[in-house]
Order: C-alpha cells, then structure tokens, then sequence
C-alpha cells in the first residue's frame, strides 16, 4: 500500500547525533496530534543512513515511489561534510529524481552544528539550510532537538498549503481573555515574533492589530478561517463573548486547534462546544519561555494532521462530502443549513454513546446523510 506521506530522514551512518534525532523524528511521528481511544494518527519515518552493502559508504537510493508524498529530511554535520564528494553524488540523484514527481515531495536541510559549509549541489542551487550552529544558544540537546522537530513542521505545512494553492501563510491566531490570559498570549506572540529566533511564523493577537477602520469581527473570522487557533483557556477564558466567539468561529471553519490550558483555580461553567479538541496543560512562568516551542510543536503537530487527513479524505470522497478533522458531534450537525449524504471524519469510529445522539440528530433533520470514518470508505 502507497502512504500518503512518508518522511525520510538521512545522516551519514558514523554520526552518533543523526542517529539520536532521527529516533526522535521517529518517536513524534508515530503518534501526532489528537488521541483518541489508544489511537493516534501516524507518520511513517524511515531512516537513510546505513551503506546498502559493503563496497558503499552511503545508503540506498530512497524509493520515492512508495509514498504519494516524500519530506526528506537531512542532517548535514561533519561526518557528512568529510564524505561531502559521495554524499553530494546521493543528494543529486535525489534532486533529480524529486523534480520528476512535480512537486510532491519536499526537502527540508539542516546545517552542519559545528558549521561546514552545505553539500555543493545545494549550495549551486541556492538551497536554504537552517543553520544549527545558532542554536549553540540553547540550553539543552532536547531544546534543540524541539527546534529542529518546530523548523520541521512550518516547512512540510507550508509544502502542504502551497500544493492546496494557498499563497498567504496562516498565522497563529493566538485566542486569550485580557483578564487573566493576556501575559500568557503575549510571550507566545513575543516569542515568535522575536527576529534573533527567526521562525517563520505569523501571528494574529487582537484588534490592536487592525487598522482604523476595520470592522474586526469580518477581520477576526477572515485570520480565524485560513489559521490554527491557539486557545489560552484561563480561568474566566469561557466566559468571555469574544473568546467564545474566537473558539466557535475556528469549529465552524473546520481549522486546527488547540487549547492550552493555564487554568489556575476554579472555572464555574465550560463551554459546551469548546471541548472535542487537543487540550494540553502549560505552565508559563515570568521570564522562562521553555514552555512555549513544546506548546507551538503541539499546534503544528495538530494541524499537520488536519492538512494530511483532509486531503487524503478528500481524494478518497465523492463532491458531495463534508470532511471533519475531529471526530463529530451536535455542533456539527446543527451549525449547517444542509448537510450533504456523507460526512467522513478521523478514525477510530465515535463511542456507543457519542454515536447514538448523532445518530438520533441526524435522523431528525438529515436522515440521508451518511456517517462515516475515512477508514470504513477507503
């Protein structure tokens, strides 16, 4: 069977440090964004390191063909660099054989920690190479491992939306309550936005960002509709009109979301249709950001896992289809004029009870339209 996607990570077999991200890779990928019941979407990851026999210093060629889509990952350190002649050989072929596929396949090149300049190839056609000698900043191996995993993540997104056709990038619509969010949505976008970190993300904060004039409702659901939703649920987020506006628009337009929770006491009354999502528990302290790349990685991971099941749905379904990238629920089948015969929606199949109230609710109001997994129709 072809994957959708596979990632392919390459080092050169002698260094210690590939091998160490490359099982890294490995570990996110198996399992990314939303779990439910034991089950989580899964990336396959395979590793191009090892000499295919004994007269070669370098790996198989990568089969392309067994994936609809290939991310190459490569890891470009000195090992490579002192078998930069035969290493460039390899990285050509592949060059050559991923112009062939128009497109489908993306390269993503990391540069040598200790600072070699990039494979010949690459450089003579002018590829960029994120340059892991800057990140002698940070702290710890995990950290940069969290760096390079983030860096990842924004490029194959990017590939992903640029196939789709959309040019503008989708920013990070940071959702927050002033009253007890504010300091925790404002070091997440400082934090982005901070140039000496260079990440290529947009973020959108509140209506400070607005020019006189907008209406900002029109503009919050023109950012909401093309970006991931970062909910920072405080204790009186729920309560909020505009937060619950923020937070619905996002379900209503299908985007990726998810809410990290920085709740401190007590929250007297949840949202009803603020749940069905990834909910992860931060801990944001003055003048410590560690928290925040863990936090956007998660996002990424979530909405990467959005893109992947929507396209495969949507090759795999016929026009008259709604696709949700959650499982689905009242609000869905609700918040709609009409619904057409079939929605398809992320496996595992919804639980007994979960089912029985969909079920019911579309008997009363689209009783022809058909509920199904993306795995039950293909």
């Amino acid at each position: 069977m072809i994957d959708f996607l596979r990632i392919h990570v390459v080092w050169d077999v002698r260094s210690r440090e590939g091998a160490r991200i490359a099982e890294r890779l490995s570990q996110h990928f198996d399992g990314i964004g939303m779990e439910r019941d034991g089950v989580a979407f899964r990336v396959p990851v395979r590793f191009s390191s090892t000499p295919w026999d004994e007269g070669s210093t370098l790996p198989r060629p990568i089969d392309l063909g067994l994936a609809k889509h290939n991310a190459v990952i490569l890891l470009h350190d000195e090992e490579m660099h002192d078998r930069k002649e035969d290493w460039d050989g390899w990285v050509s072929d592949l060059h050559a054989r991923m112009k062939l596929r128009a497109q489908q396949d993306v390269y993503v090149a990391f540069g040598s920690p200790t600072g070699e300049a990039p494979l010949r190839s690459d450089a003579e056609a002018r590829v960029q190479y994120q340059y892991r000698k800057k990140w002698s900043h940070l702290p710890t191996e995990s950290a940069r491992d969290q760096r390079l995993l983030l860096l990842m993540l924004i490029r194959v997104r990017d590939h992903f939306r640029k196939l789709a056709g959309e040019a503008r990038k989708e920013p990070f619509f940071v959702s927050h309550a002033k009253a007890d969010g504010d300091l925790t949505a404002r070091a997440i976008v400082d934090f982005i936005n901070d140039t000496s970190d260079a990440l290529p993300l947009d973020t959108f904060y509140d209506a400070a960002e607005l020019m006189p004039g907008e209406i900002f409702e029109e503009r919050f659901k023109e950012e909401i509709g093309h970006g991931t939703l970062l909910a920072i649920v405080s204790d009186v987020y729920e309560t909020r009109p505009w937060c619950v506006f923020e937070l619905t628009e996002a379900k209503r337009a299908r985007r990726p979301i998810v809410l990290a929770d920085v709740c401190g006491n007590r929250v007297s009354r949840t949202y009803p249709y603020g749940a069905n999502l990834p909910r992860v528990r931060v801990v944001p302290r003055p003048g410590d950001t560690a928290w925040i790349e863990p936090l956007l990685v998660e996002a990424l991971s979530e909405g990467l896992r959005c893109d992947l099941f929507e396209r495969q749905a949507t090759l795999a379904s016929p026009a008259d289809t709604l696709i949700l990238p959650r499982p689905p629920e009242l609000f869905d089948v609700i918040d709609r004029a009409a619904l057409p015969g079939r929605i398809v929606y992320p496996d595992p199949p919804v639980g007994d009870i979960e089912a029985d109230l969909l079920f019911r609710a579309l008997a009363a109001c689209a009783p022809a339209t058909d509920l199904k997994t993306l795995g039950q129709i293909t």
